[in-house]
C-alpha cells in the first residue's frame, strides 16, 4: 500500500461563504466554524470544489468522464472513470479523507466576520424576488490563507502519483470556491499543493508531466 499525504494551500482574494449548521440572530446563512467557534473550509466544499474542476478540465480534453450525481449516469463500478477512482463513486467509496481548512496561525485579525445583504433573483426572469431579503455572513474582505490536507491509501504509487496529479491539476485551475460566488464571494488568488507518498516528496513536474499525456488521450480510463 502506498500512503499519500497532499496539503493545499489556498490564498483567498475576496471575502468568503459557506453555510454552516450553526444559527446567529438576524443571519439566514452564519459561516461553518470549527469547535472553537473559527470560520472553516468545509472538507465537503473542497472536495467538490476539486472534483467539478477535474471533471471539466479531463472532459475537455476528451477523456472518459461519467456524468454525475445521476446513478444512471455514472460508471459501473467495475470500470471507473479516472474522476471516479479518486474522489469516489457511489458504490466505491474514496481512498482519500479531506480534511477541514482552517486559517493560518498568522490570520488571527480575519476571525472577525461581516454580514451582508442580499435579494434573492430569478435567473429565469432577470429580476429580483418580492418580499426575498436575506442576510448573509461571511469573512472580512481582506486577502487571507486556508490550510487544508488530504490523506489516504492506494494499492501502489502509481495510482497514488495519479490521484495526487489529478489533485493538482484540479487546484491549478481552480478560480472561486463557496457559497454566492456570482456574487462576488470565495475568490481566489492561489492554491498551492505539496505531495508525499510514503513520507517522499513528490516534485510539482513530476506530477504535472501526466498532465500532456491525459490531454493527449494516451493514458485512457
Amino acid at each position: 500500500m502506498a500512503y499519500l499525504r497532499i496539503t493545499l494551500s489556498l490564498t483567498m482574494e475576496t471575502a468568503f461563504h459557506t453555510t454552516g449548521n450553526l444559527r446567529r440572530f438576524g443571519v439566514d446563512k452564519a459561516l461553518a466554524r470549527d469547535a472553537s467557534g473559527r470560520p472553516v473550509l468545509p472538507a465537503t466544499t473542497i472536495k467538490g470544489f476539486l472534483r467539478e474542476k477535474a471533471e471539466l478540465l479531463l472532459r475537455s480534453w476528451e477523456q472518459p468522464v461519467c456524468i454525475g450525481p445521476e446513478p444512471g449516469q455514472m460508471c459501473k463500478p467495475q470500470n471507473l472513470c479516472r474522476v471516479c477512482r479518486v474522489f469516489g463513486h457511489p458504490r466505491r467509496p474514496s481512498p482519500l479523507r479531506f480534511e477541514d481548512g482552517h486559517l493560518s496561525d498568522e490570520a488571527g485579525e480575519y476571525e472577525d466576520t461581516d454580514v451582508r445583504s442580499g435579494v434573492a433573483i430569478s435567473r429565469h426572469r432577470r429580476a429580483a424576488y418580492g418580499q426575498r431579503l436575506f442576510f448573509i455572513e461571511t469573512t472580512l474582505p481582506c486577502s487571507a490563507k486556508w490550510h487544508a490536507s488530504i490523506t489516504g491509501y492506494f494499492p501502489d504509487a502509481e495510482q497514488a502519483r495519479e490521484a495526487a496529479a489529478l489533485i493538482a491539476l484540479a487546484a491549478a485551475w481552480g478560480i472561486a470556491l463557496g457559497g454566492a460566488k456570482s456574487r462576488g464571494l470565495g475568490w481566489l488568488k492561489s492554491i498551492e499543493t505539496k505531495t508525499w507518498i510514503d513520507g517522499q516528496e513528490i516534485p510539482a513536474s513530476e506530477l504535472q508531466a501526466l498532465w500532456p499525456e491525459w490531454r493527449g488521450g494516451s493514458r485512457v480510463g
